[in-house]
Parts: structure tokens; C-alpha cells; sequence
């Protein structure tokens, strides 16, 4: 069992994300797109987590990763792997 990423929420004004956005900062200043939904995380919702982590990439020149509880299709799980989004269950919003 992994250790879990604790994360400070941030303003997604202050990294240039879509201002709906919720998004997470751990300690190492690593930049997370939390998605906490119930239903599952389809192909139309990782176009959209992919423009907003580009947008976040350009202002802040960070890597970007996805923070959900929600089970993502299989799919869309490749398509977030091929863009270099990585994807974490386990993680605390503090």
C-alpha cells in the first residue's frame, strides 16, 4: 500500500487553470487536478483534464497529475498516460 499525498488546495487562478477547477498542491510544489465525483471519469472529461493541465504546464512550467476517488474507463486512462498525466487514488485534502 502506497503512502498518502497530502494536498493543500490552491487557487486555479494563481496557475492559469479553468476557475471552476479544484486543484491540489503536495509539498514538493507538484500541481494536482482533484476530480471528487461519484460517477465514472470518461473520454469527454480527459479532453478537458488535458486542456486544463496544458494551460497549468504553460503558466507554471510544472508537471501535472490527476487526484480522484471516481473509477476512470480504461480508454481514458491511456489517453491521460499518453499526455504524461499521471493518475492517484490515495491522497488527503488538508
Amino acid at each position: 500500500m502506497s503512502k498518502e499525498i497530502i494536498l493543500k488546495e490552491i487557487d486555479p487562478k494563481s496557475v492559469g487553470a479553468p476557475s471552476r477547477s479544484v486543484i491540489g498542491e503536495d509539498s514538493s510544489n507538484h500541481i494536482y487536478i482533484i476530480k471528487n465525483i461519484k460517477s465514472r471519469i470518461i473520454m469527454k472529461d480527459g479532453h478537458k483534464i488535458v486542456e486544463a493541465a496544458k494551460q497549468i504546464k504553460n503558466e507554471t512550467n510544472s508537471s501535472v497529475s490527476l487526484a480522484t476517488t471516481a473509477p476512470i474507463c480504461s480508454k481514458t486512462t491511456r489517453f491521460l498516460k499518453e499526455n504524461d498525466i499521471k493518475i492517484i487514488f490515495d491522497y488527503v485534502i488538508k
